[in-house]
């Protein structure tokens, strides 16, 4: 997974492995297992062998035909790991909320946020309680035109500076809006996609303010 930052982009994780992402943590750790028993190994039997030491990673070794279903198979995983097309909201809400979880843990201007996250019916995904008051609501925002991004921004500035939200900022997150870096739209309100660095990005702007 490309690492920017120390934070994972997910996309092609949660693509290839959509029920998984709770177990990312695992995943890397079983990879860095099976990586280091290849690099060891002076035969495929001690892959086989180095796997079985390890049963809680649950790595089972098959053995490579070179038929056309093992070369389809090969393909399509190579062919995942380098695409992040759309899926479910719901698989891209999960993906969103481990990306942010894992800038907060990474980025030591953000270390003593706390993250609560929100329920899966609406378009919030979390709330950050920076302190002194202050918090940040996270929205993902999918189908949404881009003729419309703007206006889901304004709309979005006219819920934070209720009275009853005086301390609140929000980022909105557009996962498949086009653009090169986030967008301050006002002093509290930020747009960006699903890219890591514009989320860490956003979430250190509206940190400081």
């Amino acid at each position: 997974m490309r690492t920017r930052h120390g934070v994972k982009d997910l996309r092609a994780f949660a693509q290839q492995f959509p029920d998984a992402l709770a177990s990312i943590d695992a995943f890397e750790e079983a990879m860095t297992c099976l990586d280091a028993a290849c690099y060891a190994a002076v035969d495929p039997h001690d892959v086989d062998t180095a796997c079985q030491l390890y049963p809680e990673w649950r790595l089972q070794c098959v053995r490579y035909d070179a038929s056309d279903s093992s070369l389809s198979g090969l393909a399509s995983l190579i062919r995942a790991a380098g695409t992040t097309g759309s899926f479910p909201r719901l698989i891209m809400r999960d993906c969103l909320l481990e990306i942010v979880k894992q800038i907060l843990k990474s980025v030591p201007e953000l270390a003593a946020v706390q993250i609560e996250s929100t329920p899966q019916e609406g378009n919030d995904v979390a709330t950050l309680d920076l302190g002194l008051d202050r918090a940040v609501v996270i929205t993902l925002l999918t189908n949404i035109a881009s003729t419309d991004v703007v206006w889901q921004g304004v709309l979005a500035h006219h819920r934070v500076t209720d009275p009853s939200s005086a301390h609140a900022q929000c980022l909105l997150v557009f996962p498949n809006l086009q653009i090169s870096q986030p967008t301050f739209l006002t002093p509290r309100v930020v747009i960006a996609n699903m890219d890591t660095e514009h989320i860490r990005a956003s979430l250190l702007h509206l940190a400081k303010r």
